[in-house]
């Protein structure tokens, strides 16, 4: 399926199962970041941070888990806007309304076998842009060509 790289069936699935795993979880954890808004009265957000190690007396645990999980969503938000035709993942992981395969595909002007390959490529596009895929781990051959002008 990714000619570019040398990567084997096994690896591609694995890749592919560890997007798939991301964004199926991302419903959920918009919902989460969502419900565990902090009340603005009940919060007091000077000097907070967001690392763990430094927390200081100001930053209660719901403050903490709401920045976490904004951090969260904010990653798969982004990593899906550097994928090109990003609809196809927006459409069956990103919508409230959860759709059908076979209604995505009808949606998209494809046949279902053809909608399945354009999302496998979508996905590991993300997987590439959210850094699931690490390129230190395979080797790339490239080729140059040279074109020179006739005169």
């Amino acid at each position: 399926m990714f000619e570019l790289f040398d990567i084997s069936k096994e690896e591609q699935e694995k890749i592919l199962k560890q997007a798939r795993r991301v964004l199926s979880g991302y419903r959920h954890l918009k919902r989460a970041y969502t419900l565990s808004m902090p009340q603005a009265h009940t919060q007091h957000y000077g000097g907070v941070s967001t690392s763990r190690t430094s927390k200081t007396s100001n930053e209660s645990p719901e403050l903490m888990r709401y920045l976490e999980l904004g951090e969260k969503v904010e990653k798969i938000e982004q990593a899906v806007e550097r994928v090109e035709n990003n609809e196809y993942i927006k459409n069956k992981y990103m919508l409230d309304s959860k759709l059908e395969q076979w209604k995505l595909a009808e949606l998209s002007g494809y046949g279902i076998s053809r909608y399945n390959d354009i999302l496998k490529k979508k996905l590991f596009d993300f997987a590439i842009a959210y850094g699931i895929v690490d390129f230190s781990k395979y080797e790339f051959t490239v080729e140059t060509i040279s074109i020179s002008r006739a005169q």
